[in-house]
């Protein structure tokens, strides 16, 4: 949804839902009504608007949610994507106490709390601790925007940024604590989701390459690993389109192993002599390192 005017979100969630506007009016208000509505003619009440939007999956606060920030909202956000930024680097110990400096003012506000309790989980998960922990923060921070959340079935529901976020986040603990299959459900769905968002935010871009990457290792775990191939190029062509490539050396390798593990070792050596190289030239070492020893192990390739 790369417009903002309520007419126009309503439109593109009522086509998304193959709703047409009598099945989305009844019991409302007119169909006529609705068309008004969308073409930004008509204003409606609030009750008639909350109305409108609960049938559609969502709400005024989830679009609001979307679309705005207050500035004191905005201002917490840039300095927790510090935090994050911190965090995607591999500072641990430095986003930390990034994050404790922004407790108190977390607090103030349910959509920073939200964000706050994102990044505090993140923190934790990667320094492999309880996941339980883990889980417990995310299932809160969740609660906050989506109070009855129906964890297996939200493949048509309207989801912020974050809220993907918290849920791909959530996918990655389940796997870490031995629970794959849940990890792969929950994954499938979200990616269901970001699929129907149709919108050119980069984060929901960047977010469907990253939930793709997951759903990949999940499925490789499983040795489901057609199904994890399909997900790979699905990364791959998504990196690719969005011009975000920060994951893709990651995403290529997983796509050696895929090839590898069903028997295409000619492709495999193609990707692993190109992408180690390319790895430590962007200095992501430990990755480089990992590949190498892959490719020495199971190719007896020296790179």
């Amino acid at each position: 949804m790369s417009n903002n005017t309520m007419g126009e979100i309503i439109r593109s969630l009522r086509k998304r839902l193959h709703m047409t506007q009598e099945e989305l009016a009844e019991g409302i208000c007119s169909s006529i009504s609705v068309s008004r509505i969308e073409n930004g003619t008509q204003m409606p009440s609030n009750t008639v608007l909350e109305a409108l939007l609960s049938r559609l999956g969502t709400s005024t606060y989830q679009i609001c949610n979307i679309y705005y920030q207050t500035d004191k909202q905005l201002a917490f956000s840039q300095e927790a994507d510090q935090a994050a930024e911190l965090l995607r680097s591999g500072q641990l110990s430095e986003a930390k106490d990034k994050l404790a400096s922004l407790e108190k003012s977390a607090n103030s506000d349910p959509v920073n709390m939200q964000y706050y309790l994102l990044l505090s989980a993140t923190a934790l998960l990667y320094e492999e601790t309880d996941m339980e922990k883990v889980l417990s923060i995310l299932y809160k921070a969740i609660e906050i925007t989506k109070p009855s959340f129906d964890f297996s079935d939200f493949r048509n529901e309207l989801l912020t940024v974050r809220e993907a976020n918290i849920l791909n986040v959530i996918s990655a603990a389940l796997f870490r604590s031995g629970e794959t299959i849940r990890a792969i459900h929950l994954g499938e769905e979200l990616f269901c989701s970001l699929r129907k968002h149709v919108s050119a935010v980069s984060g929901y871009n960047l977010l469907r390459v990253n939930v793709a990457f997951n759903l990949a290792q999940y499925m490789e775990k499983e040795h489901r690993y057609k199904e994890a191939l399909t997900y790979c190029q699905e990364a791959e062509s998504l990196s690719m389109d969005s011009q975000d490539h920060m994951l893709l050396p990651e995403i290529q390798f997983i796509k050696a192993k895929l090839l590898h593990l069903q028997g295409n070792d000619t492709e495999c050596r193609i990707i692993l002599k190109a992408i180690i190289p390319y790895m430590e030239l962007v200095k992501k070492t430990e990755f480089a390192e990992l590949a190498r020893n892959f490719a020495e192990k199971e190719l007896n390739l020296f790179i």
